[in-house]
């Protein structure tokens, strides 16, 4: 009766084990068809790979907000058009005195007039100088939250990108030691390569993206 039992049991486990390795090179099979993460054939690094890709998508692509501060000195630019508004209207404001002063002095009633005219020409000019100001600092105030809004977008991608590729190089390193079969080999081998190109294809993004922050770090004010 023992005898038969372990027979029994030592079929059992051949059965299962040989299911499971059909299993297993099914999966191997179906990974060699797909791309991205589902060429991935172990269920917790292609579930981890998949929840991190999405938000590569969403932080690297811009649904989330910006992920570029456009050409270099553009802040630069738009600060120095905030400082020369400001200086325009200091002069306006000096020529306004200085056109008072010479009215005050004045005892001619024709040079009093026309002066009090520049006078009124030259507060019109202050305000709509001082509207250009306004313009200015609104203009630089946009560029400083993109910059600042760009710069943590950018980083959240690096995160997330540097994760997938990480899964990628975690899978690379599990299918080195799946030789159970030749044919398991031969796939594993063939997914090998695949996850070194997606590897690569990830570095170079995030080569792409470090370069991203480092112009939007440069333009912080």
């Amino acid at each position: 009766m023992r005898t038969s039992s372990w027979f029994l049991i030592t079929a059992l486990l051949i059965v299962s084990s040989s299911t499971a390795r059909a299993d297993k090179i099914d999966d191997f099979r179906r990974a060699r068809s797909e791309s991205g993460c589902k060429s991935i054939p172990y269920n917790d690094l292609q579930s981890n790979c998949v929840s991190q890709q999405d938000q590569v998508h969403d932080w690297c692509d811009g649904a989330r907000g910006p992920v570029s501060c456009g050409g270099e000195g553009t802040s630069r630019r738009l600060q120095d058009a905030v400082e020369l508004a400001k200086r325009n209207v200091e002069a306006l404001k000096q020529k306004k005195r200085d056109l008072e002063d010479k009215r005050s002095r004045s005892a001619d009633d024709a040079e009093k007039s026309k002066l009090a005219a520049e006078i009124e020409a030259a507060e019109k000019e202050i305000y709509e100088a001082g509207k250009t100001i306004d313009k200015a600092n609104d203009d630089l105030g946009k560029r400083k939250e993109l910059v600042n809004n760009a710069i943590y977008n950018l980083g959240k991608c690096l995160d997330y990108r540097g994760a997938v590729m990480n899964v990628f190089a975690s899978a690379q390193d599990k299918v080195r030691g799946e030789n159970e079969t030749p044919e398991l080999e031969r796939i594993a081998r063939e997914l090998r390569d695949m996850y070194e190109e997606s590897k690569r294809g990830h570095n170079i993004q995030i080569t792409a993206r470090n370069n991203a922050l480092d112009t939007c770090k440069k333009e912080t004010l």
